[in-house]
């Protein structure tokens, strides 16, 4: 549910980049603008907060500055902090181009919103490239949780035949 108000967040700034050519360009400048400008920089900001808490579990950017336990590939690509520091940054930046992408005023500029629909294509690719990472990460934290209680029960089983045997 609160996943839905990421998306939700999106449908103001739709409305009114669509509403631009359909009001009086006084209106539009001194009532719809400020308000296109609000809900864009909402959007902007919830959607990258998600995107960096929720869905590459980022918060507080503790992966930039420690690295626990990491794989090969982990090694290899992600343990290089200007990579983190790359994605967040460039992830931002271009979450607020697709907001800027809507603005009315580029609807005849094909050059420009077809190089910020590539950009767009660019950062959902980077999205998901880091979120599999994630789900990765979870999942092999997961099988090791998993293996260290397996192991803590056999040492615990080890234990109480050699301590029964003592006993005999």
């Amino acid at each position: 549910m609160i996943s839905a108000l990421k998306y939700s967040t999106a449908v103001p700034v739709i409305f009114l980049s669509a509403l631009k050519y359909h009001v009086f360009p006084e209106k539009w400048t001194n009532f719809y603008r400020p308000l296109w400008l609000i809900s864009s920089v909402l959007n902007s900001s919830y959607s990258f907060y998600w995107d960096l808490t929720r869905d590459w579990d980022l918060s507080c950017f503790t992966r930039i500055f420690k690295f626990s336990r990491p794989n090969l590939f982990s090694y290899l690509l992600y343990g290089r902090k200007w990579v983190y520091v790359w994605v967040i940054g460039s992830n931002l930046i271009l979450r607020c181009t697709w907001t800027y992408k809507l603005s009315a005023h580029l609807r005849h500029n094909y050059l420009t919103v077809f190089a910020i629909t590539a950009l767009e294509i660019f950062r959902r690719f980077q999205w998901a490239f880091f979120r599999v990472e994630n789900e990765w990460n979870k999942l092999n934290a997961s099988k090791s949780n998993i293996q260290l209680a397996a192991n803590d029960i056999i040492n615990e089983d080890a234990k109480l035949l050699v301590s029964s045997d003592h006993n005999i």
